[in-house]
């Protein structure tokens, strides 16, 4: 079970008999947004229970849903794989879990960097899914293989990416994983891995 899989079997336990399970969900593009400085694509936008949250994204989804829809669901597909979690960002906003549910302002990307440099601390770094500002930034701590990394970053691209659909925690035993930006919040949250957005709203 991937980690999106789990997260979203996550959820359904939480809220199992709340009634929440009928409540529908609406996924549209919200292009002028700003987004996270290691994300590109397009800003997915996710409403639930009036609480929204954003999902960067390359193949955006414009549907309504029930909730219960996903339940259960393989995520085959990366357009699947990020329907499944900007859901799960809203849902977990509206159940007060999650409180990164859209990116900073662009005043704040500068500290973030820096303080993300901090925190690596020199180590080396494998990334998982594209990012041309950790990319240029990174480049000295980059390396190609997980096996030799201290520290795994994984954006949004990362986490619906067919990589990221095989990502298992016991895998990153003696590193760090670490999930960055508002796309990611939500499986990080009810998956208890560490995540990255200082200053996500």
């Amino acid at each position: 079970m991937s980690v999106i899989e789990e997260s979203v079997h996550l959820l359904e336990e939480r809220i199992q008999g709340s009634g929440c399970e009928d409540g529908a969900v609406y996924l549209n593009v919200h292009p002028d947004c700003t987004k996270c400085p290691y994300e590109h694509g397009v800003c997915m936008v996710a409403t639930f229970g009036g609480k929204s949250a954003e999902f960067i994204t390359s193949d955006p989804t414009r549907v309504t849903t029930k909730l219960s829809f996903m339940f259960g669901a393989r995520f085959e597909s990366p357009r699947l794989r990020a329907a499944a979690c900007v859901i799960v960002n809203a849902v977990t906003g509206f159940l007060c879990l999650n409180r990164v549910l859209h990116s900073c302002q662009p005043e704040c990307h500068n500290a973030c960097l820096n303080e993300l440099k901090g925190k690596i601390n020199g180590r080396k770094v494998h990334l998982i899914g594209y990012s041309s500002r950790l990319e240029k930034e990174l480049s000295p701590l980059l390396v190609d293989r997980i096996e030799d990394a201290e520290v795994v970053l994984v954006n949004g691209d990362g986490l619906e990416s067919d990589e990221g659909a095989r990502l298992l925690k016991s895998e990153y035993i003696g590193r760090e994983l670490l999930f960055t930006g508002p796309s990611t919040s939500g499986v990080a949250i009810l998956g208890k891995i560490s995540h990255w957005c200082p200053y996500g709203r």
